[in-house]
């Protein structure tokens, strides 16, 4: 098979995947592919010198008991017959699996790779090459396309790219443009034995059906070169994104704030320009937002599309505040025409947006946390005072009974429990019960300022008071209560709780 080492030779040679002088880390199964890698690197270095130094990399897995033993012993023999140096190691992933709530693949892939790099700074390699080869490009594009995915995920896989954005390591697939039926030709005619994972045959796996079934129909009813077409769409894909992400990479650095952020590393806290932002197309928006993921080092696919979406929904709220946390990983957050994205995670029930603080009867007591002010005045009716204060009021401003109040007043957020008797009503509701009525969305709800007394709410701000402090016609004195924005006049808090 000299025509497939001349054409991983000339891929290795046209991505630059490694150089005479860099130290390669193999990930050898035992599978075909990764035989065929092992045996294809070291024929081209034997000809002309890819890499100075090649080391053999495997991970048990200890899925199939003593498949797995024997997968581990035959790379050991297979290292040794090559006289190349081999990193071992063994991993529970069912356990890994079960513990971190992910499926078996998720897992063993994540887990893999993590020891590829743990394993490439042992030896002192630069570059971890893998087998991934050209029909699993399609099928990958194929299960993307099924399950929903934009242009990164339709360009498929790279040759190269950096084991993690700030890594220091590549990493390289040597046979992404080698179709399978030629890596088997290639082992036979080198004699080369490998093993085969059982579990590849297993059809309750969607990657697995895809493969054995969905393809193969394709194929037979619908396109013989479906791969290929699915890696022709793949490239396309990838050239216009490439294009893409290079225009939003010159943008980003004029939409970011942060003085320490201009040079590609690991921040705590991006801080972008809404304004400047909201000007460029929304499909460079996103990719944006994902350069700033990617800075706050947080995996990319922990974030779906629609979760870029909401996260981009927050510019049309550049006037209010805003928090709102995104999967758990993100936290998101506006203030005077500013989106703030960090990765510190944000829960209200351990960090309330509004501390509970005693309010000032009568007074102003200033909310360092919220940037808000309440303010409490106490009237005499008199004068056609009510009926004006009505005529002019906000739904955040309002006026209960001062001789149904107990001193003192308290304004936080909400807590498990709370419960109020909202005006207009029957009768007592829950404060959780009150928030799904009014379609007050999940994230906004821990955001939402609350008035108590004797620690239950009586005034949910901007939404409604309780119906036991209301004005009745036996009243003779007024408490006028007023939330507003520290640094401005006027009731500015219209929308301030909203949460994407």
């Amino acid at each position: 098979m000299l025509q497939l080492q001349r054409q991983v030779a000339a891929v290795i040679r046209e991505y630059n995947l490694f150089s005479a002088n860099d130290r390669v880390l193999l990930g050898v199964s035992g599978g075909a592919d990764s035989v065929a890698l092992l045996g294809l690197i070291i024929d081209a270095n034997r000809v002309n010198p890819a890499c100075s130094d090649i080391f053999v990399a495997h991970l048990n897995h200890l899925i199939r008991g003593k498949e797995s033993e024997e997968d581990a012993q035959f790379v050991s023999d297979l290292a040794k017959k090559f006289k190349l140096s081999v990193i071992a190691e063994r991993k529970d992933i069912k356990e890994i699996a079960r513990e971190h709530k992910m499926s078996l693949e998720e897992a063993a892939r994540e887990e893999r790779y993590k020891f590829f790099e743990s394993a490439a700074k042992r030896v002192g390699a630069n570059v971890i090459a893998v087998g991934h080869n050209a029909d699993d490009n399609a099928e990958t594009i194929l299960h993307r396309i099924i399950r929903g995915t934009g242009i990164v995920g339709v360009s498929g896989m790279k040759p190269k790219r950096k084991l993690t954005p700030f890594s220091t390591i590549d990493l390289v697939r040597p046979l992404l443009f080698t179709w399978r039926k030629d890596i088997i030709a290639y082992l036979k005619e080198k004699d080369l034995s490998y093993r085969v994972d059982s579990t590849n045959f297993e059809t309750d796996q969607f990657r697995n059906r895809i493969r054995a079934e969905l393809i193969p129909l394709l194929e037979k009813n619908y396109n013989a070169g479906v791969k290929r077409s699915l890696i022709k769409l793949g490239e396309t894909a990838a050239q216009n994104y490439d294009f893409l992400e290079a225009q939003a990479k010159d943008l980003f650095g004029e939409v970011l704030l942060n003085i320490e952020g201009k040079t590609a590393e690991i921040l705590s806290e991006i801080v972008l320009d809404i304004h400047k932002l909201k000007e460029a197309p929304q499909i460079l928006q996103q990719i944006i937002l994902k350069e700033a993921v990617v800075r706050l080092n947080i995996p990319l696919k922990k974030l779906s599309y629609k979760n870029y979406k909401n996260i981009l929904r927050i510019l049309n709220y550049q006037k209010t505040p805003v928090n709102n946390v995104v999967k758990g990983y993100l936290n998101v957050r506006t203030e005077d025409g500013k989106l703030h994205l960090s990765k510190k995670k944000y829960y209200a029930e351990e960090h309330p947006a509004l501390k509970e603080t005693v309010i000032k009867i009568p007074g102003e007591t200033k909310l360092v946390e919220m940037k808000y002010m309440v303010k409490m005045v106490i009237r005499e009716i008199n004068n056609g005072f009510l009926e004006e204060f009505k005529r002019n009021k906000t739904k955040y401003d309002e006026a209960v009974d001062f001789d149904k109040i107990s001193i003192p007043l308290t304004v936080r957020t909400r807590r498990q429990g709370d419960k109020f008797w909202p005006l207009g009503s029957r009768g007592i509701k829950k404060v959780k019960d009150f928030f799904i009525d009014n379609k007050i969305p999940v994230m906004e709800r821990d955001t939402v300022p609350i008035v108590t007394m004797n620690g239950q709410p009586i005034w949910i701000v901007g939404f409604r008071i309780d119906d036991r402090i209301r004005v009745t016609e036996g009243t003779k004195k007024l408490l006028i209560m007023s939330w507003s924005k520290r640094s401005q006049r006027g009731h500015p808090l219209e929308g301030s709780c909203k949460v994407i």
